[in-house]
């Protein structure tokens, strides 16, 4: 299956999307993105990635474009990016460890993990031994807690909060993973 540049941006586009958001874009939103005049433009694109199989859509619905399965994915690899102790956050040299978790449990390919090795977070029912899945673009519109790096340079959890400056903001707790 070959698609030409122009859809595979569009394809792209819409993946990304829905990763970050959880629904699809618009017509408008994607004539939009790419500066088309028409929404002409954008339906021959969504017709022919539809084609090639690569989306569905419900016909005269808003948002209905969902991606299709052409694989089944069991599972997905996350790089563990380092340890919370109680000093703090230690980071790890790249080339990480990749670890392999359910694939339903990553929103986009830039989460990562994080290993807790001290008992500070069981007040958020995290605790040593876990993993945490941090997804470092945080969305107003969702609610896990964030890690946020205090004056001190040490990390703590709080609620969201859109008015502290961003550049504290570490990212946003997706998921826990607990081994039993």
């Amino acid at each position: 299956m070959t698609l030409t540049p122009k859809q595979k941006a569009v394809f792209e586009y819409i993946k990304n999307y829905i990763d970050e958001n959880s629904f699809s874009p618009t017509f408008e939103e994607i004539a939009y993105n790419f500066k088309y005049k028409s929404k002409g433009t954008v339906y021959k694109h969504i017709k022919a990635l539809k084609l090639k199989g690569l989306i569905r859509q419900e016909w005269n619905r808003v948002r209905s474009i969902q991606l299709t399965d052409s694989k089944t994915k069991r599972a997905s690899l996350l790089p563990l990016k380092g340890e919370w102790q109680t000093s703090g956050i230690k980071w790890h040299t790249p080339k990480y460890e990749l670890v392999e978790i359910p694939a339903d449990m990553a929103r986009n390919n830039s989460a990562f993990l994080i290993n807790i090795k001290t008992p500070i977070l069981k007040k958020h029912t995290i605790i040593i031994g876990d993993q945490i899945i941090v997804q470092p673009k945080v969305s107003k519109h969702c609610f896990g807690a964030v890690i946020v790096e205090t004056k001190n340079g040490k990390p703590v959890l709080q609620k969201p909060s859109w008015n502290r400056n961003p550049e504290w903001i570490l990212g946003q707790i997706s998921g826990v993973i607990r081994k039993y």
